[in-house]
């Protein structure tokens, strides 16, 4: 068994974030879903990033912590959009717990989370090829892979053909792609598994 931190995007913890979680746990590995919105949801982006503006990403890594203070022992972390920050923030304040990071939607260079990537924790990108948020933030992606391989960790750069930010959540037909979603799952699974 594998303990797995889940931080889901702005949007809160929405069926892609709840199927995910089903698959891990029916795999066989412990999951905390880690939500700072406290059961709220949002059907849309600008919303949403108006209410994460207005807590702000100190408050939320603070709640992340504290969220996560009673998952004792080794952990993967895995994060959507700007869950992948907090996830990447979490394994940089508990570096001898740290397993593993995934981020789905795109990472953050470890400057912008002041901290350093976990010693020999590795990393998987995953993004979609046209994802708009991606394309805003894809400049960032080398200085993360750096950040990742100068601690010694494997970086994993996965690019899905499609635009979806969220890809894998049913809930939003605008961005969902059923196939890339069911690779994702099964990727994550092997992750877990390899490095837990």
């Amino acid at each position: 068994m594998v303990q797995v931190l889940l931080f889901p995007s702005v949007l809160g913890v929405r069926q892609g974030i709840t199927d995910l979680a089903d698959a891990l746990t029916g795999a066989g590995h412990s999951v905390t879903i880690v939500d700072h919105l406290e059961g709220v949801t949002f059907d849309d982006y600008e919303p949403a990033g108006a209410r994460s503006q207005e807590l702000g990403f100190p408050a939320q890594m603070a709640f992340a912590r504290e969220a996560t203070s009673g998952v004792t022992g080794p952990f993967v972390a895995v994060g959507f959009s700007n869950g992948a920050g907090m996830a990447q923030w979490i394994a940089a304040q508990r570096p001898d717990d740290a397993r593993g990071v995934v981020m789905v939607g795109g990472g953050l260079p470890m400057r912008f989370l002041e901290a350093t990537w976990p010693p020999d924790v590795p990393g998987q990108v995953h993004v979609t090829a046209e994802d708009p948020f991606h394309a805003e933030d894809k400049e960032f992606d080398p200085e993360l892979e750096d950040d990742v391989e100068r601690a010694g960790g494997e970086y994993t750069f996965v690019e899905y053909q499609g635009g979806g930010h969220l890809f894998n959540d049913p809930t939003l037909p605008a961005e969902y792609q059923p196939e890339e979603a069911r690779i994702l799952t099964r990727r994550i699974l092997e992750f877990v598994e390899a490095v837990g």
